[in-house]
């Protein structure tokens, strides 16, 4: 009888599947902002709208399949003890949301929480706290933690605290959002990989100076027409500068280059001179075509991780059949490698279009200079 396979214990793709719950929410957030509204992520908690009307402070909390947010759940209580802990940040909120994929349960004392008012909400609260059972560790810490501030200060928490339960999970909400009156325009095939470039571009903000992870109204619409734009437009955003030369003036100076270094040793020298001309033609047309779109960068890199992924991929094949004691055959291999990545299938990848042979062949370059791989087919 076939065994189930063991789970690794650091599996760590529950989690992960909770962080990418996360920017969905993050992104639905972006596609509701209004004028001179201001997303934030991470400052104050898991998401921040800072509006003059509307502004609002959100915990995210995600649970696989039915689950239920009972009375003392530490998704409610770790976060009402954080908002009061830090209420001179929440002042400027009018709402402090908790968006759960939990639901109420049957004997809930909280199912009526969004339809009462701060007094009602602390005597709910109370009840539950002032009841004490043998094994509440971790709640009495919290519960005591809230507390022991001062009543205004919990009351004027309170106040502000909506909880969204019942939300829809990861499948869903990502369904829920192609349905979104934004995306009509876009075909139905093209709306899952528009959403990853959104997506996409949201997860990379904190990374370039002054590394802050916010989002106005304003830019994330000029971002979506921009991206929409590509998934509408019949004109390519892959372009080479007028009148570019296929070699560079100065191609001596890539002979010291690690990509080329990689070609000489498996002695595959005369494929330098065509790796070095498209490694080159590919750098202008990344330069010239980056320069007014900046979603292409953010394509480029998941483009270029693809491309490696496939060149290992690749090259597995040929180690389980390489002959590692003699060096006729690994290098014989290495060249065969070299030869069927050349040989890779050219596609469009979102605004990396039209791509071309060239293009492609000078990112698998750029991955063997930049991204560590080998064409030596060796088992290390």
């Amino acid at each position: 009888m076939a065994q189930n396979p063991i789970s690794q214990k650091n599996d760590d793709t529950k989690t992960k599947l909770g962080d990418i719950y996360h920017y969905y929410v993050v992104l639905s957030y972006c596609l509701d902002l209004k004028e001179n509204e201001t997303l934030l992520v991470e400052k104050y908690g898991d998401i921040s709208v800072e509006s003059e009307d509307e502004s609002k402070n959100i915990e995210v909390k995600r649970h696989e399949g039915e689950h239920t947010l009972s009375d003392r759940h530490i998704d409610l209580w770790k976060t009402l003890r954080n908002w009061v802990i830090y209420h001179h940040n929440m002042s400027n909120f009018k709402k402090l949301i908790l968006y759960t994929t939990s639901s109420f349960g049957e004997k809930s004392s909280l199912s009526s929480w969004n339809s009462v008012k701060a007094y009602e909400r602390l005597k709910i609260l109370m009840e539950i706290g002032f009841e004490k059972k043998k094994t509440e560790e971790g709640f009495r810490p919290i519960f005591e933690a809230i507390f022991n501030h001062d009543l205004e200060i919990i009351l004027t928490i309170f106040e502000k605290v909506e909880i969204y339960t019942d939300q829809t999970d990861i499948v869903a909400i990502e369904k829920k959002i192609m349905q979104s009156s934004f995306f009509k325009s876009i075909k139905k095939n093209d709306r899952k990989p528009f959403i990853h470039s959104l997506m996409g571009h949201i997860l990379t903000l904190p990374v370039t100076p002054p590394h802050r992870w916010e989002i106005t109204c304003e830019d994330f619409d000029s971002l979506a027409c921009e991206i929409r734009d590509r998934f509408t437009s019949s004109s390519g955003a892959l372009r080479l500068p007028p009148d570019v030369q296929d070699t560079p003036h100065d191609s001596e100076s890539f002979k010291s280059r690690r990509f080329v270094e990689e070609i000489r040793g498996i002695h595959y020298d005369l494929k330098i001179p065509s790796a070095i001309s498209n490694y080159w033609r590919a750098q202008q047309a990344i330069f010239y075509s980056s320069m007014n779109n900046p979603t292409f960068n953010v394509d480029l890199n998941e483009f270029q991780r693809d491309i490696k992924d496939s060149l290992v991929e690749y090259k597995s094949t040929f180690l389980d059949d390489c002959d590692e004691t003699k060096s006729e055959d690994i290098i014989q291999k290495s060249k065969s490698l070299y030869d069927k990545a050349m040989d890779m299938p050219v596609s469009d990848y979102y605004s990396v279009k039209p791509n071309r042979p060239y293009f492609q062949r000078g990112i698998i370059h750029k991955v063997v200079e930049e991204r560590g791989f080998s064409w030596n087919v060796v088992k290390k």
